[in-house]
């Protein structure tokens, strides 16, 4: 397993954290694919399916929490929804890269080195203190 459950901080909206459950069940789930076609047991089919419907997963993860702080007229929405972005713009690099080296490898690099710890330290830091603000209102 990749990321355990316990691993993910929780935040003080219970559908945040829900949405971050599944976005980790999918992220082990593309890692351990990814490790089974280092051993011949899949194929980059598989392994490009995957990760399309991982990084579905992340924009509508990510449209959520925007949608949220729109609404709520959140303080620091321009920033988090920026920090979103620049993931989504890595995440969309990062198939381009795969999809021209046909190298789950790439993948692989960028979920242990980047996203990974990005994502505990914002659900840490961003998404605690946007949890906060808005679990006064919902």
């Amino acid at each position: 397993m990749f990321i355990k459950e316990e691993e993910l901080p929780k935040v003080m909206v219970e559908d945040m954290n829900e949405v971050h459950e599944t976005e980790v069940r999918l992220l082990n789930d593309l890692y351990e694919k990814i490790e089974k076609f280092e051993k011949g047991e899949v194929s980059l089919e598989e392994i490009e399916k995957i990760y399309g419907e991982f990084v579905d997963d992340v924009v509508q993860h990510f449209q959520f929490e925007n949608e949220l702080m729109s609404e709520y007229n959140f303080f620091a929405y321009p920033m988090h929804r920026g920090e979103h972005d620049r993931v989504l713009q890595e995440l969309k690099y990062i198939e381009k890269v795969f999809k021209e080296k046909r190298d789950p490898s790439v993948i692989k690099d960028y979920l242990i080195y980047n996203f990974k710890p990005w994502l505990i330290s914002h659900i840490q830091s961003m998404d605690t203190v946007t949890a906060m603000f808005l679990s006064n209102f919902i």
